[in-house]
């Protein structure tokens, strides 16, 4: 659709679109009890784009709430068509949210071939050695972000952004993390599925990746 069609009847209409709020970034505390930390180099180096499916993929952690307190979204994103490809929610951000994230994608049959690159910024998890060590036997490359340096990782960012801007702020906060949790799983499903993106040329994130696997299949 023409965007500014668009923009006119939504303006004869009386509609607006949901303006994003600025995001202020949240660290967490290093576990004291987890003394081993490997910082890797910044592979990524702001590249966001990638050739095919599953070569470079980025990972972050994000605060979201319910009236029942905070939970934690952990998500891993494809940079080749935006696709959330794996996700997990927990009251617990530590190692084994986002562990148990990474062995959704990594799976048995997991090709070892193929380069693929994960990136994320340097929390405690992501630095952990337990961590470090699952996805170099599974031979990924590991990328961390400059420290203290959000634009390094700006596409979770950008996800998060739409998440909470076209779902969990629209209305009223989400009463039981049950609920909270059937929110965020509608919203994913309707982002990979229904909601095309101008940098996927219209089409969805699904629709993007079948047109690549149609072509040129490599798993």
């Amino acid at each position: 659709h023409n965007d500014k069609t668009i923009y006119k009847y939504m303006k004869i209409l009386g509609l607006s679109s949901p303006i994003r709020k600025k995001r202020y970034i949240c660290c967490t505390k290093e576990d004291p009890n987890e003394k081993a930390r490997i910082v890797c180099e910044n592979y990524l180096a702001r590249n966001f784009t990638a050739s095919r499916p599953l070569e470079k993929l980025v990972t972050d952690v994000s605060y979201i709430y319910s009236q029942q307190g905070r939970m934690y979204l952990s998500v891993i994103k494809d940079l080749y068509d935006n696709s959330i490809i794996a996700y997990q929610i927990s009251k617990f951000n530590d190692l084994k949210l986002v562990m148990d994230n990474v062995m959704q994608v990594i799976n048995d049959n997991w090709d070892q071939s193929f380069f693929c690159c994960l990136h994320s910024d340097q929390g405690h998890q992501y630095t952990n050695i337990k961590y470090i060590r699952y996805l170099d036997d599974h031979s990924i490359t590991v990328s961390h972000s400059r420290k203290a340096n959000c634009y390094d990782n700006a596409c979770c960012e950008n996800f998060f952004g739409h998440l909470k801007s076209e779902c969990l702020e629209l209305g009223e906060t989400p009463k039981t993390n049950m609920e909270l949790v059937k929110a965020v799983d509608d919203y994913i499903d309707f982002y990979n599925n229904r909601r095309p993106q101008r940098k996927l040329k219209g089409m969805t994130p699904t629709q993007f990746r079948l047109s690549y696997l149609s072509s040129k299949p490599f798993l």
